[in-house]
């Protein structure tokens, strides 16, 4: 949601990264400030207000990238001074959050001509006054405490934020996702249970447990590929099952599109069109390990 500002000062392209999070993972945002009137913008400076907290109060961001990015100071809060931004001119940035709170997550961008804005007027920050004109972007991130699902902007400052993984398996919960990109500074969400949209997995014969769904990077291949864990509880699992005889039917994005992954990953892991290994643990569940790169449905399957 915007608000209202000199002619030609807009936020356009704006995407969330992604729009649903699991309470305490990073959030990420990416935008485009876009100059579309007539006249240059001398001065630009961005500053941030995260869940109604006056910008200087606010947390800092985890993570910055994009045109200009190294103008922006992220400790102690967000503050960008960009210089002039000239007619039909652009700046995309992209901007992650650790989340908190219950509900949504909300991070309003603002946009000022004199250094401050409207939501910080503190003599005392050493960021100017909001004198001048302004203008402001609000992010409202949906935060899910859904078992059955997972998701965050992955950070690449600690390998162990690289796993996204959704509630463990139960009785009452009988499959569990986890994927574990190779790159990082992206978005991943991983979803299975009785909410994943129709269509994300192809009715193929064969076929056990529930789909999951997998989406990193926007649904681009990420090079080095995902590494997804499905989890069947044990008594979805087919009676006398051998190991060696689980396939992975992965549906493309397209819902049409399906290909079997039907290959094991050792002693090489092959990513076009994906290898699998399947084994049980120590609770008899059915654990299928898939290397791929590519997003998509996948279910277990004989």
């Amino acid at each position: 949601m915007a608000s209202a500002a000199q002619a030609g000062w807009e936020f356009i392209n704006t995407q969330y990264l992604p729009a649903v999070v699991t309470p305490g993972a990073a959030a990420g945002y990416r935008f485009t400030i876009h100059n579309g009137g007539s006249s240059n913008i001398s001065q630009l400076y961005l500053t941030a207000s995260v869940n109604d907290l006056p910008a200087s109060e606010s947390p800092a961001p985890v993570f910055i990238d994009g045109d200009r990015s190294w103008l922006c100071e992220m400790d102690p809060v967000l503050y960008c001074a960009f210089g002039a931004l000239n007619a039909d001119d652009s700046i995309t940035l992209t901007v992650a959050y650790t989340t908190s709170g219950t509900g949504t997550f909300d991070v309003t961008f603002y946009l000022s001509s004199t250094g401050n804005t409207a939501s910080d007027n503190d003599p005392n920050s050493g960021k100017g006054n909001s004198h001048g004109d302004s203008l402001s972007y609000t992010f409202s991130t949906e935060l899910s405490t859904n078992e059955n699902f997972a998701g965050g902007f992955v950070l690449g400052a600690d390998p162990e934020t690289y796993e996204v993984k959704n509630g463990g398996v139960t009785r009452g919960n009988i499959q569990s996702t986890a994927a574990i990109p190779s790159g990082f500074d992206i978005p991943v969400t991983v979803q299975d249970g009785p909410n994943v949209p129709a269509g994300t997995c192809a009715a193929v014969a064969g076929t056990f447990g529930e789909c999951s769904k997998v989406e990193v990077a926007e649904g681009f291949p990420v090079e080095g590929g995902i590494k997804i864990v499905i989890t069947v509880y044990w008594k979805s699992v087919p009676r006398n099952l051998d190991v060696q005889d689980v396939v992975v039917v992965h549906t493309l994005a397209d819902g049409i599109t399906t290909e079997t992954i039907n290959v094991s990953c050792s002693p090489t892991i092959n990513l076009e069109p994906g290898c699998r290994d399947a084994a049980f643990d120590s609770d008899r569940n059915l654990v299928i390990t898939v290397w791929t790169l590519h997003n998509g449905g996948f279910k277990g399957g004989l």
